[in-house]
């Protein structure tokens, strides 16, 4: 067993955020442990580094967490987000690019798109993860009703194709808890898979 590494908060004695990402690791399922891993570095709370040293000291199989760096992004930018990338890789689908950056050629306009497939037959696919906070929560609406969000993200959408996007996924926070409803989703769009179920 190796020393456990703390550090005080709040006047109490708590494991360092590597230590804590390593624990749970160990413990729970990947599906579930990737949104605390991605949420960690993109808060830049602790470093892939700190992560191994912590495992370099260990004498137990720490092949979960080696699993967990190998695929822990910090351009991911909610749980949601995580939750559906970790059942993409773990039902064997081809990784998708996070984050990028479509231009409309028809005014120049930039949309950033969560999930983006480039496949070899020329295809460009996207993935939209769509909180039920987009319709409802003031900070995203900006006071839009929900048939002006509505309306925006048909706009959007006809922006992505004229940009080269041939088919758009949308999925909400139940379909990829789900899981199964995720799956078929990628598999009707034609989704490549690059290995077998993992779990």
């Amino acid at each position: 067993m190796h020393d456990l590494k703390v550090r005080a908060y709040a006047g109490l004695r708590v494991t360092t955020p590597a230590q804590t990402l390593v624990t749970c690791a160990i413990a729970y399922p990947f599906i579930y442990v990737l949104p605390i891993f991605d949420s960690a570095l993109r808060k830049r709370m602790t470093t892939k580094l700190e992560i191994l040293e912590i495992c370099d000291a260990m004498h137990i199989d720490v092949g979960s967490v080696l699993r967990l760096l190998h695929y822990a992004n910090a351009l991911s930018e909610n749980g949601g987000e995580s939750l559906c990338r970790a059942i993409i890789i773990e039902y064997g689908f081809a990784i998708p690019l996070l984050q990028e950056t479509l231009v409309d050629p028809y005014d120049g306009g930039c949309y950033r798109v969560d999930f983006l497939w480039r496949l070899a037959d020329g295809r460009v696919i996207v993935l939209e993860f769509d909180g039920a906070a987009k319709y409802a929560d003031p900070q995203m609406t900006r006071g839009r009703g929900v048939e002006r969000v509505v309306f925006e993200e048909r706009r959007r959408e006809d922006a992505l194709r004229r940009a080269g996007v041939t088919t758009i996924i949308r999925v909400n926070y139940s379909e990829v808890a789900q899981g199964l409803d995720l799956v078929r989703k990628l598999q009707n769009a034609g989704i490549p898979r690059i290995t077998q179920r993992a779990w």
